[in-house]
């Protein structure tokens, strides 16, 4: 088996613990027809495994994320579905033009223009968004809390990146330690000397394994002038591609 299928088969089993309304939109119980977004899964790069610098970019949730599939469902054929999304998603990404604007993607363009795109990995804290929007206020929140929080996981023991960029916002901080737990981050470096205080950057080393940078959202528009200097001083840090 190779990698790429190792990581498929991880999706699967975890997804085969899913109740399928939460996948399939023709099903009696569908909750996409409640407000459910399509399920985002992380692909794996063409070259990641010989890319020079692995990095991968944790966003929030998506906002709002379809996944179209012509025939019957079938578990397997979805995540196929979501995989190749993703894929496509990312790739035209990072080819849209590059502007002064603040968003999410910008952000992922600026770490791909810094440090290549070859190694880059997105994922989101949570896997569903619910009404565009974040899933926490969901009343099937505990489902997509315990299903992302395992693909997560599994996305981030799989691919094992150099770099961990944490660009979840305040609002999940309490779901983002569950698996980023304090008791794990260690030599903790921030840059306040450098009038960037530590909710807008802070650089730990997490679990012997992963170097973390933790940002306020890209698009956060709370203390937007110091966030920007933030992802500014992130990206000088970020190793060249």
């Amino acid at each position: 088996m190779n990698k790429n299928e190792i990581l498929k088969q991880k999706y699967f089993n975890i997804l085969s613990e899913l109740d399928e309304s939460f996948l399939n939109e023709k099903h009696l119980y569908s909750k996409k027809v409640e407000g459910l977004s399509g399920l985002f899964l992380a692909s794996e790069p063409e070259n990641y495994w010989t890319a020079k610098n692995k990095i991968m970019i944790i966003g929030a949730e998506t906002r709002d994320w379809n996944i179209n599939t012509l025939q019957e469902y079938s578990l397997d054929h979805y995540l196929l579905t979501s995989i190749e999304k993703n894929k496509v998603f990312l790739k035209k990404m990072i080819n849209e033009p590059r502007t002064k604007k603040i968003s999410f993607h910008d952000f992922t363009r600026a770490v791909a223009d810094k440090s290549g795109y070859e190694g880059l990995i997105y994922c989101n804290l949570f896997s569903f968004s619910w009404k565009e929007k974040s899933p926490i206020g969901s009343k099937y929140f505990k489902e997509i809390h315990d299903v992302s929080k395992k693909l997560l996981s599994a996305q981030l023991n799989y691919f094992q990146p150099d770099i961990v960029i944490l660009a979840t916002g305040l609002s999940s901080l309490k779901f983002r330690r569950e698996i980023f737990s304090l008791d794990k981050c260690k030599d903790s470096i921030d840059y306040e000397n450098e009038a960037i205080s530590k909710n807008q950057l802070w650089q730990f080393n997490f679990d012997d394994k992963y170097t973390c940078y933790r940002i306020q959202h890209p698009s956060t528009r709370t203390g937007r002038k110091e966030a920007q200097n933030a992802r500014n001083k992130l990206l000088e840090l970020l190793p060249s591609k």
